[in-house]
């Protein structure tokens, strides 16, 4: 019942995101962004297309780790957990894909000319792939895999560094941001509710 209430809450919520990232909004977001691509040193710059452009080595380099040592050590707790959130990561992924080409809303630095790309952007915009898979990633470190305290400041400072990296290199708004953390969270919760009811069976 839990999982149904979360999931209607978190549908609702990217709804009303679809919504405001469609609107004159994306204007005043553009405008940030503009801002603060203005106040980027060379260095900043490429530090934040380094971050972007490793997530996956963070996001499914530490979950696969522990589905391969969970085999190896035929510990099937350890492999549970990582495949549910390499699993969570590629629903999250699937579910931002389509959002994206039913919507087709267009990168930042496609519709103002103020805002230069300094990152590779896929297909559009909303939502921002990047940050549904650190969202999914980032939550299953904190609630699955280590469950402490260092696990979450550590996985919020990353997944947080990966959403800013992608608005200061113009390729997402922040209404992009937002709907991909929701996505991510949409992944991680619908898998975990599959696992939940399958590994019972394992």
């Amino acid at each position: 019942m839990k999982h149904w209430l979360l999931l209607s809450f978190l549908i609702i919520a990217l709804t009303a995101l679809a919504f405001l990232r469609t609107s004159s909004f994306k204007v005043e977001e553009q405008n940030v962004i503009a801002s603060l691509q203005a106040s980027q040193s060379e260095g900043s710059i490429t530090f934040f297309q380094v971050v972007s452009d490793s997530i996956s080595f963070v996001s499914l380099g530490i979950p696969a780790l522990f589905v391969l040592f969970g085999l190896i050590k035929k510990r099937k707790e350890l492999t549970r957990s990582g495949l549910l959130i390499l699993l969570s990561i590629a629903l999250a992924g699937s579910i931002s894909a389509v959002i994206k080409r039913t919507l087709k809303e267009p990168r930042p630095y496609e519709v103002d000319s103020r805002i230069k790309q300094l990152s590779v952007g896929g297909s559009n915009s909303f939502p921002s792939g990047h940050t549904a898979e650190a969202s999914a990633a980032a939550l299953g470190f904190m609630l699955i895999l280590f469950r402490n305290r260092l696990s979450i400041f550590l996985s919020v400072i990353w997944a947080g560094t990966i959403m800013l990296s992608r608005i200061v290199l113009g390729v997402h708004n922040f209404t992009d941001i937002l709907a991909g953390i929701v996505v991510g969270s949409i992944g991680l919760l619908l898998m975990n509710a599959i696992f939940e009811k399958w590994w019972k069976n394992q």
